[in-house]
This record gives structure tokens, sequence and C-alpha cells, in this order.
């Protein structure tokens, strides 16, 4: 029997409010009663920015894998995934926009089939061989890092911010590397990167908004110079992969699109591929190293076994998951964990509750590099919509852990009851990371 679906405070008394200080910093009690209480729970759009009148957040782990699983009733073509903004700024964006170039929907947020010609298409540019040739560089970045961090502890310097010395520099450099950017540019490649993300899971100021738009202008012309420069000029590399793919007769005969990229398209490809590569990873690779100062015992088992970086990496994603969460929209009448959802409603499907649902995970809350279906986690969705950037996420982390464990004895986190997470509701990550290193004797 279909029961009706809940107000913000449902029937148990759930209250969930994701703006809140509290709930941003740690969300895992709210969503451990969401999970036990009200699973599709109703809450009003705009606290996240989302313009609807109302939107249902999806809290457990089955509910979340059978949305993820069928993108025919649960649309992603839910527009940007940002906030929407103010009304009374839409001229000056707009204004601001026409600088530079449409962005079209994309792997994010389309739909097969047009999803499918999208993925394929960079699936044949950003491949398993282009992601494994950026290990040594990977490496050297990490390596580089680690020297950076020493010399700051010889000259007497008593903590690190991990986030700055260590975290976001390595998936900036890794993806600006990929994408071509030279060194001198890493900066603008940064600031780029926070711009395309400024506006998800919150609110920002009138020129927040203003700022931020001017900005990604700045990245599309920057880029769109660069494709230019390799459709002149090919060089091996990801940008000039991308100017060349090609879908084959095979995929057409499937009623796949089998039109070439066009600019806009390719750009909107590289900010994805610059976001997803940049913000997530690196709030991945931070809170492994807080993962790893709480768990001591399993620090002095990597060092053991560097080959454990990996596993704990499985266990980062599910416990932290960078992103908590993406939208979806129901495409007809339907019905989710016995709640009724008419067509068009907006979902929002709750990644970091999945992670802990006690009812996929044994023990959930706790680091388990040993546990069986490490992979199940769904830290990258799953389905169609999986994140083409995972291997490349999956292979920053790891060697980042597995060079910390080798160049340091410990690294003590300080003041662990007073860390900060940003103020998205959606992409979570430490603002700072202060540690105490202890280097290897060398």
């Amino acid at each position: 029997m279909t029961e009706v679906a809940s107000e913000t405070a449902s029937n148990d008394g759930i209250d969930f409010d994701p703006r809140q200080p509290e709930v941003i910093q740690c969300p895992y009690p709210q969503y451990e009663a969401l999970r036990a209480h009200d699973p599709v729970h109703k809450m009003p759009g705009a606290w996240i920015g989302r313009s609807a009148t109302e939107i249902y957040a999806v809290s457990r782990y089955d509910l979340v894998a059978q949305v993820l699983s069928d993108p025919v009733t649960y649309s992603s073509q839910v527009g940007t995934p940002g906030s929407n903004p103010p009304a009374h700024l839409l001229p000056q964006l707009k204004e601001i926009a026409s600088a530079g170039y449409e962005r079209p929907p994309t792997m994010l947020t389309a739909d097969p089939p047009v999803h499918t010609r999208y993925r394929r298409l960079v699936s044949k540019a950003f491949t398993p061989r282009r992601v494994s040739e950026l290990t040594p560089t990977i490496e050297e970045i990490c390596s580089q890092l680690c020297d950076g961090i020493d010399a700051r502890v010889a000259a007497g310097e008593t903590s690190v911010d991990m986030v700055e010395a260590f975290s976001v520099p390595i998936p900036t450099r890794t993806v600006a590397a990929a994408l071509g950017v030279s060194q001198d540019r890493y900066a603008d490649f940064k600031r780029w990167a926070d711009a395309s993300v400024a506006t998800i899971g919150t609110q920002l100021s009138d020129e927040g908004w203003l700022e931020a738009a001017r900005v990604v202008v700045e990245l599309q012309q920057y880029f769109a110079g660069e494709l230019e420069a390799r459709l002149a000029e090919p060089r091996d590399d990801l940008l000039t992969d991308l100017t060349r793919v090609r879908l084959t007769s095979d995929d057409a005969a499937e009623g796949v699109d089998a039109t070439p990229l066009t600019m806009g398209e390719m750009i909107s490809i590289i900010q994805q591929l610059q976001v997803a590569g940049s913000e997530t990873t690196a709030s991945l690779i931070t809170d492994a190293v807080l993962l790893m100062h709480q768990r001591p015992d399993e620090w002095e088992k990597l060092r053991a076994d560097p080959n454990r970086a990996g596993a704990i990496v499985e266990e980062a994603l599910r416990l932290s998951s960078p992103n908590l969460g993406m939208f979806r929209i129901t495409t007809a009448d339907t019905e989710l964990g016995g709640v009724a959802l008419p067509k068009g409603t907006t979902l929002w499907i709750l990644f970091g509750s999945a992670n802990r649902d006690d009812a996929a995970f044994a023990h959930p809350d706790e680091l388990d590099p040993e546990r069986s279906h490490l992979h199940q986690h769904l830290a990258f969705g799953r389905g169609p919509h999986y994140c083409i950037g995972a291997p490349l996420a999956r292979l920053e982390a790891t060697i980042a852990l597995r060079t910390l464990a080798q160049r340091y004895e410990r690294l003590e986190v300080l003041d662990p009851s007073h860390l900060v997470y940003g103020s998205s509701a959606i992409l979570r990550g430490l603002t700072g990371l202060e540690v105490a290193p202890t280097p290897v004797a060398r």
C-alpha cells in the first residue's frame, strides 16, 4: 500500500535540514534517522539551491541503487547540478555567458541515447591507457609535494595543512597535465575548477554568482584556444583525442548519433573532467589521511604493506563520500520505498547515506579494508552514469597514500575535534587538515 510522503518533519519527528551547520559538519546521524524512519523524505528544494517546490531525499542503499539502475524512470535531465541563481541576476549572467560557449547537457545531465553518444565518444579519448600513462606523473607530483613538506619541517615548521600542501595540488596538477595545461597556468586551472563548483549545494552572494560566471567563461575561452591549436597541430594528448574521436557504423546502427563532438560539447566535457578530477579527489585524499590518523593500526599496516593503499581508498570512498548525492527527476508517476512520486518529482539520492547503510555494510561506520564486497559502495554512482573519472581518482588517491606511507612514520592530526568541512551540502570536503609530520629518516 502506498503511503503519503512526509512533510519536512515526518511523523517520526525527522527534521532534516542540510543547511544547518551541525548537519554540514556531520550529516551521518541525520542520515541514519532518515534511513530508519523516512527513507524517501520530502523537504524544500530551496534548502539545497533547487527551485523545485519540494524535493525528496532518498537515503537507503537499496532505494538509491534502484534509482541509479533505472535511468528510464529516474532521469538525469535535471539541469545544472548547481544551485539556481537569483532571478534578478539572470540578465547579467546571460550577458556574461554570451562571451563563452553554451554548455550543453553531456555525461552528467543527459539520458540515453544522448548520454550514450557522449559516453562512448569520451571513452574513446579518456582511455585506460591515458589514465595509466599518468602514473609516473602522479608519482612525481606526490614525491615533489612531500619534498616540500619535508623542507618546511626542516626549516622549523611544526605543522602543515595537508589540504593546501598535498591533497589539492595532486588532482589539480594531474588533470592539468592530462589536459596539456602548462605549469605556469596551474593557479588559473585551480581557480577555474573552484568557479565551476562554486554553486553546488550552496548559495552565493550576487557578486559571487557574477564572478563565478566570468571565470567559467575564461575557462571556456582558454580551452577553445587549446582545442583549436590541436586541430591545427595535433599532439599525442587527451585534447587531440577529443577532437578526433568518432563513433562507428555499429554505434549508428544502435541508434546512437555518430556526429563528432562540437566545440561547446568538448569544452563542457573538459569542464566536467576538471571538476570531477579536482574537488572530490582532493577531499578523498584528505579524508583518507584523517582516517589513517584515527586508525594508527591501519597506518602501520599500510606502512608495512603499501599494496593495502587501494583497499583503504575504497573504504575512504565509502565512509567519506566526497560527493554526498546527485539529483534525478521522475519521468512518470511511480512509487519508491512505498512513497508515491508524481511525474516531474526531483530526487536527491544520498550516496553519503547509502554508503553507511547497515543493511548493505556490516559495521558501516568502521574502516575495514578487508571487508567483503569492498567495491559495493556507491561513491561513483552506478549504472550508465557511473563516474568516468573513477579510475583516475582511484589511481591518484592510491599513489598519494602509498607515497605518504613510504615517506612518513606519522602524520599526527592537530586539534582533530575542531575540523571544519566546507559549506556545501553536496560536495563534502575539509577546509584544512593541520598535521605534524614525522618524516622517515633518510
